[in-house]
């Protein structure tokens, strides 16, 4: 893995041009170090693939150096004459606002009521957001679709066909996606959800990885790209503010009025470091070295649930920690007794554990100090939703194997309330205000209060 790990970080000219200049030796010993007559006989084969592989590893070797002075920001910010536009489509049909008592007779168990069912012309994948009226999906084919989540009509898409979305995060009705392509370089996208518009985008090549952060004191989204390091750039426009390429990252970075933190972690013999840039110009303000190998992710998304000096890390599958950002001080580190499958917050003074063998806890953030277990038929850890009030979490379900729908549970105690019980598998959920949208790979369901 850290041989990988390594690897990865090594440009593809690197290993054209020491692959050539190699060959180019090995001519060089053959001709020099043997005598004998076959030898001779193809020497001036020898001589020409030792110059022909000294020519080609010159150029492997001058290429990246040309490609930085032609394109200093290594990336290229897409003209507005070329984006994706909006269209705008109806629907297969209607929605339906009347159903067979049998398909939500579990809704009488929540104080919820059936608003609508809609039926999608294409397979869903992902719920994106939801922003006022406004519900973003991301369908198989890698389009990003949206429609009146009040009503279930007006709906556009937004062609990107991307290979992968690998993060996204929202700030005052625009959205900010980064996503891998099948160019294996990073896209980030940035739409208005306002009025349904792709507003910009900036490649960034020779990346798989990433990460999204929006950072409000400098209005700029701040991606972690792995190989290429760390880019800041601004909100409005997607031009670079600053970029960091030599920090190889991975995790989602952490901001503050005074600093981004980053985590660049061990490599081989390579020790890892924290680093702490200025949010403006991206200059190291500080770095301190550390010893985790990785951090899977830093925990939550929305920082703003927290408290503003601490963040929960999640090292591996089974050791978190809990420390202040601001000078890495930990209040608490955690090995737990068996894998963990998911974790998430429930406010700001507590966080779920979900294991391997389907234990669900709920533990103080301050000491972790457990409140409650609880013991749950077996879920799947894809998500972990908890409604506005704090009332119910819901959790994806399990039967014979094969994804069936999602549970209900009360917050207070772990207790099984109910199961959607719906014609087809539920994939994702998003609980908005008075309203619950559940997702299957043709339909959704609305509720609401």
């Amino acid at each position: 893995m850290l041989l990988i790990e390594f690897l990865n970080r090594i440009s593809f000219f690197s290993i054209l041009t020491w692959g050539f200049f190699y060959i180019a030796v090995l001519c060089a010993i053959t001709l020099t170090a043997f005598r004998s007559p076959k030898i001779r006989r193809y020497r001036q084969s020898l001589i020409a693939i030792a110059t022909s592989s000294i020519l080609l590893g010159t150029i492997s070797w001058s290429v990246p150096f040309f490609m930085s002075r032609l394109n200093p920001d290594q990336s290229r910010l897409t003209a507005i004459e070329s984006l994706t536009p909006t269209e705008w489509v109806e629907p297969v049909s209607n929605p339906e606002t009347e159903l067979q008592e049998d398909e939500i007779a579990w809704t009488k168990q929540l104080p919820y009521k059936f608003k609508y069912k809609l039926k999608f012309n294409y397979e869903f994948k992902k719920a994106l957001a939801v922003e006022s009226s406004t519900i973003v999906l991301l369908d198989t084919s890698g389009n990003i679709h949206g429609f009146n989540s009040y009503t279930g009509l007006n709906h556009w898409v937004i062609a990107l066909h991307t290979h992968q979305v690998l993060g996204q995060v929202q700030n005052q009705k625009k959205l900010y996606i980064v996503d891998h392509t099948s160019l294996d370089s990073l896209r980030i996208s940035s739409i208005d959800l306002q009025n349904p518009s792709l507003l910009w985008q900036r490649n960034i090549p020779n990346s798989k990885e990433g990460s999204i952060h929006f950072d409000i004191e400098t209005q700029s989204v701040i991606v972690s790209t792995g190989t290429n390091g760390v880019w800041s750039l601004t909100a409005k426009t997607g031009e670079v503010l600053w970029k960091r390429p030599e920090i190889f990252t991975r995790a989602r970075v952490i901001t503050s009025s005074k600093h981004v933190l980053v985590f660049e972690p061990m490599i081989a013999k390579k020790p890892g470091s924290w680093y702490f840039l200025d949010p403006q110009t991206g200059k190291t303000i500080k770095k301190v070295p550390h010893v985790y190998p990785d951090i899977k992710e830093f925990l939550p998304d929305e920082l703003e649930l927290m408290s503003p000096l601490y963040v929960l890390g999640k090292i591996d599958s089974e050791n978190l920690m809990y420390m202040n950002h601001q000078d890495l001080s930990q209040l608490w580190s955690f090995h737990t007794p068996e894998p963990v499958k998911l974790t998430r917050f429930l406010n700001r003074s507590e966080y779920f554990l979900l294991y391997d063998s389907n234990l669900l806890e709920l533990r103080n953030l301050s000491d972790n100090q457990l409140k409650w277990q609880k013991k749950l038929s077996p879920v799947e850890a894809r998500f972990l939703k908890v409604s506005p009030d704090h009332h119910y979490f819901t959790l994806p379900v399990v039967a014979k194997d094969e994804l069936a729908g999602v549970s209900f549970y009360q917050v207070d105690t772990g207790e099984y309330q109910v199961e959607a019980q719906t014609s087809e598998p539920v994939l994702d959920l998003l609980y908005y205000g008075d309203w619950i949208y559940l997702f299957s790979e043709g339909h959704l369901w609305a509720l609401k209060k």
